[in-house]
């Protein structure tokens, strides 16, 4: 995985340069597109103190700092858009909000002074602070690269939100201080912010929040797949040749991110796949393949043969690239490749949060079909393959059952799916529920379930002798307060029950 934190641009001024968004997206949707800026302070979380390289302290800010850049489809006007240089110097306040004013001019206008004075000028889509459009609309948080500021691809952010989508993006920061680490902290961190975003998503009035998705790029589409492990909320994924493929050792590492806690539809486009010789030689490279497992999932293996990791991202792979940056291929061959990348994402994100049927059709038939060339893009789909199993589903069917076989329903389901497991705990719950509403043979099976799961869980033992006595059944019932009291001599409601049934109570 390529690190972004850092760009070292070399470019002399006579070389040509990218100069416009017309050639990196295909053509912008309906809306138009506007732009704020929003500083948050997450107080939930705080950075570590901070040091410079000779030792002195740095002032570190009250909690974890989140500059989001939010584009949204705007009412037209005739103010002038963003420029490169205005998202550059947006930038330079993602995580000290206190930056003098005199400082960030000055930055800019050397910027606009320099060699690559072309670069800073270039215009975009979006008008800062533009009149938002009436209506409702999707909501999609854009998870950096490694490090990587917020505008990394504006110029992806700003097409999806003329087709219709509310973009939310802050910068990649690691756990305690700015720097992100590649580790599962800092990982989960940027999962962490990717929640604070949609959360916050929920005071937009142009929000939709039933519909979310999460578009993360490198190390950003590592951490979008941890977001929908801690939130039902999230219903998409796409993955800008995401960290996901190559990081098995930090997935592997969180045990709660498997592909039955990340069953929503995913689209993957990267780059073409290493050589076993070079990908040998990574230092983390991938065992097993999550994309590959993930059977509860719709998803869709696109290859831009064009690309290099850094081409996914607009701004550093093209925007603030020297034409000589291509490799074999030239900057219209690789921007081509950009321009099917935006358009899959747009159509991928309509199908599943919008249920367009015209944008499925598009996704389930092949690039070329689609006007784009086999030498620019391949597409493999596979569909979901399974019903992820899941509580609820078990309880359905214990009910479609008649409160019978419950023992024999998680055998099938447990069958189906290793990821399938079922907490003794709530089963001891839903048995009262059961108990409650006057169903005490369901909840002698509930309970019986809850032991056979955990055979030394005393408290359900109790519970199904209770559920035993409610049906009159006075030997099963003495029977399952001393398996209780056997497991667990703390059952003291076991004991006096056992007393009061062989005494004729």
């Amino acid at each position: 995985m390529k690190k972004f934190a850092i760009l070292i641009l070399a470019a002399s001024a006579h070389v040509p340069v990218y100069a416009g968004t017309a050639s990196l997206t295909p053509e912008p949707g309906p809306h138009a597109v506007g732009l704020r800026v929003v500083q948050h302070y997450d107080y939930s979380r705080a950075m570590d103190e901070q040091v410079d390289a000779f030792g002195k302290p740095v002032a570190a800010p009250p909690a974890r700092p989140i500059q989001a850049l939010v584009w949204y489809p705007a009412k037209r006007t005739g103010a002038a858009p963003m420029r490169v240089v205005d998202y550059r110097q947006a930038a330079l306040s993602d995580v000290n909000f206190g930056l003098p004013a005199a400082d960030s001019a000055k930055q800019r206008a050397a910027w606009l002074a320099g060699p690559q004075k072309s670069w800073y000028e270039a215009a975009t889509l979006a008008v800062r602070d533009a009149v938002p459009a009436a209506g409702k609309y999707p909501v999609l948080v854009y998870a950096p690269s490694f490090a990587a500021p917020a505008d990394e691809n504006l110029d992806l952010c700003e097409y999806l939100a003329s087709q219709g989508y509310v973009v939310i993006a802050s910068r990649s920061l690691g756990a305690r201080a700015i720097v992100m680490t590649d580790d599962v902290e800092g990982v989960e961190a940027q999962a962490a912010d990717i929640a604070f975003l949609v959360n916050g998503a929920r005071s937009l009035p142009q929000a939709d929040m039933d519909k979310v998705a999460v578009v993360g790029f490198s190390w950003g589409g590592l951490s979008n797949v941890f977001a929908p492990a801690r939130s039902s909320r999230i219903k998409a994924l796409v993955s800008l040749d995401g960290s996901i493929r190559f990081y098995e050792k930090i997935w592997s590492a969180a045990g709660d991110v498997r592909p039955a806690r990340t069953a929503v539809p995913m689209l993957s486009l990267g780059a073409a796949s290493l050589p076993f010789e070079e990908l040998e030689q990574k230092k983390n490279r991938p065992v097993a393949s999550y994309l590959n497992s993930m059977k509860y999932s719709d998803v869709y293996f696109g290859t831009m043969h064009p690309m290099q990791h850094g081409h996914f991202s607009s701004l550093y792979g093209f925007r603030l690239a020297r034409d000589d940056e291509f490799g074999d291929y030239r900057r219209a061959d690789v921007e081509q490749a950009y321009r099917a990348v935006a358009l899959y994402v747009h159509r991928f994100l309509d199908a599943y949060l919008k249920q367009d049927d015209k944008a499925m059709a598009f996704l389930r038939q092949s690039p070329a079909r689609n006007g784009i060339a086999p030498q620019v893009m391949a597409m493999r789909f596979q569909p979901a393959a399974a019903t992820v199993p899941s509580e609820a589903g078990f309880l359905r069917a214990f009910a479609a059952a008649g409160y019978r076989d419950a023992q024999a329903i998680h055998a099938r389901m447990r069958e189906a799916s290793a990821d399938f497991a079922l907490s003794p705990l709530n089963l001891n719950t839903l048995g009262y529920q059961l108990l409650g509403g006057k169903n005490a043979r369901g909840a002698v099976e509930l309970f019986k379930l809850a032991t056979h799961i955990e055979p030394k869980y005393g408290n359900a033992w109790d519970s199904e002798g209770e559920a035993w006595e409610a049906l009159g059944e006075k030997e099963q019932a003495i029977a399952a307060y001393e398996k209780a009291v056997a497991v667990d001599k703390n059952q003291l409601n076991a004991v006096a029950r056992i007393k009061a049934l062989r005494a004729g109570n």
